[in-house]
This record gives structure tokens, C-alpha cells and sequence, in this order.
């Protein structure tokens, strides 16, 4: 790219998770990018860890490799991955190009953020995703492209070889186009946790932006084959998807929508999870129905079902 690098933002929110971030930041030092061109934002969602002085320390040493800004903020209480983003926003450097989106227990490939921002010198593109592969297996991938059928309420992911146009990727690495970001308001933290990624996208095709998967940019992720599966992730997990359901689906097709997932997506969740646990887990039950209920009434945020 020569001299023509642009000014890359990443953003990375963190909660208690110290040691896999400074990993995270340690693959970042290693990227084929000038450090002049990239600033860093984490957002501690008041981690009671040694995340800050984790940090600290660690910008000490980028601070001497010549990174464009270094910034560290805390939040008094745990905002969530999306609200976490939110706040993280708006304490970007106005003239950065690009927003880098990571979680905090990635590790990118050091040809991963170039890729990236290649992909994205179409003006036509608004966002893309990386390949997310599990951290363990490599060669395997744990998040490609999504595609939101409308008509149906149906979301799918696919997991093309090549570089492909969808209608989401996963916020865990993704690049962002910042007059798209700054047109749509940034993340919606309401989301708190799960889900905000797919609105984000699906909000900036919404103006007419592509949103592309790029394989070729690979990001190695943390995370458990089928997720982790608690009442508390069930529960925004499922809700959240009824709320971008309320916000995505025409209203021409929600009647129908709905009936599907009352006749259908339920009974199948609620058996899903019989099967797995084996028999009724009625906490994790009972995070269905809470979530089946506050996505149908449109109730976003922190949860009061699960303080923390």
C-alpha cells in the first residue's frame, strides 16, 4: 500500500479476561501495518482482574514502537461485549479511516489487518469479516459468512474458500468503514451481549453498503465448538435474536414470522435442550422463556434476570 495506509481504529472491549487480551494485543504488535497508522481503544467493562494493569504495562512497550494513540478506559460497571463497543466508540480519533472490531481472546495472523483493509478499498464496501477459525484447530472454521433471510426470519452461515458478499459477519474481527460506522451511530449496546454484530450489518446494507466476507484474513479464536453454553448466554442469545427480528423483518412478513417461530423455533429450542442436558434443566428453561418473552416485548439491555 505504500504511503497510502489508512488510519486504522481497534476497538476491543474486555471483562476479566486480562491474560487472553494482552495475547490478543501481542498479535496485533506483529502485524504488516505501520503502528503510525493504527490507534488502539481498550474498554474495560470494570474488570476486577489485573486487566489494567495488564495493559498499562503492555502500552508502555507500544507506546515505543510508535502507535499512532493508545487509550484505556474503564467502565464502572459491565456494559457487555456490544455495550462495551458502544461506549469505545465514541472515543475514536475522528480522522481514523477504518474501525478494527476484536474480541478479547483473539489472536490475528500478521497479514490479517492488510487483508482487511484491502478488501475494503472497494467505497462500495462498508464492512467486512475476517475468517474466525478455532483456536485449536486452525483449519477449521468456527465463523464465516451469515445471510439473514427476511421473509422467513431464518439466519444461516456459510463458509465459502473465497471472498464472498453476505449480510453479516462477526464482530469478534471485523473492519468497518468509519463514515459507515459514524453514520449508523456505532454499535447498538442495547444488544449487551450476542447479536449486535448481525444489526450492525445488516443496518449498513440497510444504506446500501456491502458487507463482504474475506477468508483470506484469518483470526484465531478462544472459543468452544457450539459456544458456552450457559442460562445467561441462552437467554441473549435467543432473545436478542427475537429483537432483530422485530427490527429487520418487514412488517408485510412478521405475522408469518411469528407463527413460524411459535409452531416451530420454540418447541425445537426447548427440545434441543431436553436433548442435551438430557432432561429438563429448568434454569436454563426458564432463560428461554425469559428470553422468548423480553424479545416479544422488545426489552433490551442488561438483563435483570442476570445481574452482574
Amino acid at each position: 500500500m505504500g504511503d497510502a495506509y489508512p488510519a486504522v481504529s481497534v476497538l476491543i472491549p474486555v471483562w476479566n479476561n486480562g491474560g487472553e487480551l494482552v495475547a490478543c494485543l501481542d498479535s496485533l504488535r506483529l502485524a504488516e501495518y505501520p503502528k503510525s497508522r493504527l490507534e488502539m481503544i481498550v474498554f474495560d467493562n470494570g474488570s476486577s482482574d489485573d486487566t489494567q494493569g495488564l495493559v498499562r504495562e503492555l502500552y508502555g512497550k507500544m507506546q515505543s514502537e510508535g502507535w499512532a494513540r493508545l487509550v484505556l478506559e474503564r467502565s464502572g460497571e459491565n456494559l457487555g461485549a456490544f455495550g462495551g463497543r458502544a461506549a469505545a466508540y465514541r472515543l475514536l480519533d475522528p480522522r481514523s479511516d477504518f474501525v478494527l472490531s476484536l474480541d478479547d481472546d483473539v489472536e490475528t495472523a500478521p497479514d490479517a489487518l492488510e487483508r482487511l483493509v484491502r478488501a475494503a478499498t472497494d467505497p462500495a464496501v462498508g464492512v467486512v469479516g475476517a475468517r474466525i477459525v478455532y483456536w485449536d484447530s486452525p483449519d477449521e472454521t468456527a465463523s464465516g459468512a451469515g445471510y439473514f433471510v427476511a421473509r422467513l426470519g431464518r439466519f444461516e452461515e456459510r463458509r465459502p474458500e473465497t471472498a464472498t458478499d453476505c449480510d453479516f459477519v462477526s464482530s469478534c474481527g471485523c473492519l468497518v468503514r468509519r463514515s459507515v460506522m459514524d453514520a449508523l451511530g456505532g454499535f447498538d449496546g442495547s444488544f449487551f451481549t450476542s447479536h449486535g454484530d448481525v444489526d450492525l450489518c445488516l443496518r449498513a446494507r440497510t444504506l446500501g453498503y456491502v458487507v463482504r466476507y474475506e477468508p483470506a484474513a484469518v483470526i484465531r479464536h478462544r472459543v468452544a465448538r457450539g459456544g458456552t453454553r450457559t442460562p445467561e448466554r441462552v437467554y441473549y442469545g435467543y432473545r436478542n435474536k427475537l429483537v432483530l427480528l422485530r427490527r429487520h423483518v418487514p412488517r408485510r412478513a412478521r405475522a408469518l414470522v411469528w407463527a413460524l417461530y411459535a409452531a416451530g423455533w420454540l418447541p425445537k429450542i426447548l427440545a434441543a435442550s431436553l436433548a442435551h442436558h438430557r432432561g429438563p434443566a429448568w434454569r436454563e428453561i426458564r432463560a428461554i422463556l425469559l428470553a422468548v418473552l423480553d424479545g416479544m416485548l422488545d426489552r433490551r439491555g442488561r438483563a435483570r434476570w442476570f445481574p452482574r
